[in-house]
């Protein structure tokens, strides 16, 4: 985590130290992640994404929304739907989706529930 007292932590994209995250299909270190305030047992809280170009999450179902704002790239979803830098975005509890990068992104994400695996058949537009 970042620089912590009692009341506040602050964390700097550019100096915090990701490792691979291996939940969303990124073990093959595609996928780097820094954990600001994420809860593995609840599911909620927020972290730093660095997806490497051509980097891609495996499909999965949130049972919280998912909120993520995009700070550089472009992040496209199953659907075609593209994401650019300065985009927030919100996807509502029930949504279940994967996401590529053609380019490579960073992002900072919040769930506000736990997330489960299901099979690309699984995945409806979200329009």
């Amino acid at each position: 985590m970042g620089k912590k007292d009692t009341r506040r932590t602050l964390t700097r994209f550019d100096t915090a130290e990701f490792v691979p995250m291996a939940t969303f299909g990124g073990s093959d270190g595609a996928m780097l992640w820094h954990n600001i305030s994420f809860d593995a047992e609840s599911g909620t809280g927020s972290y730093l994404l660095v997806m490497a170009p051509g980097a891609s999450s495996a499909p999965h179902r949130h049972r919280g929304a998912e909120e993520f704002y995009v700070l550089e790239g472009e992040l496209v979803d199953f659907d075609g739907h593209a994401y650019g830098a300065g985009d927030f975005v919100r996807l509502e509890p029930g949504t279940a989706h994967s996401s590529l990068s053609p380019t490579g992104c960073k992002l900072l994400v919040t769930h506000w529930g736990r997330t489960e695996r299901v099979s690309i058949g699984e995945l409806e537009p979200l329009t």
